[in-house]
């Protein structure tokens, strides 16, 4: 009878690894995009892009994020671009950090996502939606996850 090591026995490490690092491409992508065009119309571009890929654009969730893509203005776009690309960093840290297994990648993972949590709550109590309340409850349970897999160790 053969004993399952830890790393196989494991499988969902690497899950949240891809995850975080999928984040820190989105976030990186947009960062560079934010900082390379600061005067740009993120609005009309949000537009395009989903006529693009086939949505409606005068759907409701499409209406509302151009329109908080109108409040922005340039010189918003150099501090967001510059938090976006910090929170990818961030993010790919993570990412490497679980990938390789590093206990110091489960504590910033688990660090950051606590500290994380505050804001998502926090927005919740402007608007509730289902993609809302599900980055919550999977950020929750990463979280709880991490600490468990911590203190077994």
């Amino acid at each position: 009878m053969s004993v399952a090591t830890p790393q196989r026995k494991d499988r969902l490490l690497p899950w949240i690894a891809a995850e975080r690092a999928f984040r820190a491409v989105v976030l990186v992508v947009v960062g560079v995009a934010l900082l390379s065009h600061p005067h740009a119309d993120w609005a009309s571009e949000a537009i395009r892009l989903a006529k693009h890929l086939g949505l409606d654009p005068n759907n409701n969730w499409i209406r509302r994020l151009t329109a908080d893509l109108r409040k922005i203005h340039g010189s918003e776009d150099v501090f967001f671009g510059i938090v976006a690309l910090g929170y990818g960093v961030l993010e790919g840290a993570e990412a490497y950090g679980l990938w390789r297994r590093r206990r110091w990648g489960e504590w910033l993972t688990v660090i950051a996502t606590s500290l994380l949590l505050i804001p998502e709550v926090w927005e919740l109590t402007k608007s509730i939606s289902v993609l809302k309340v599900g980055a919550l409850v999977v950020n929750i349970a990463i979280v709880a996850y991490l600490l468990r897999r911590i203190r077994r160790s």
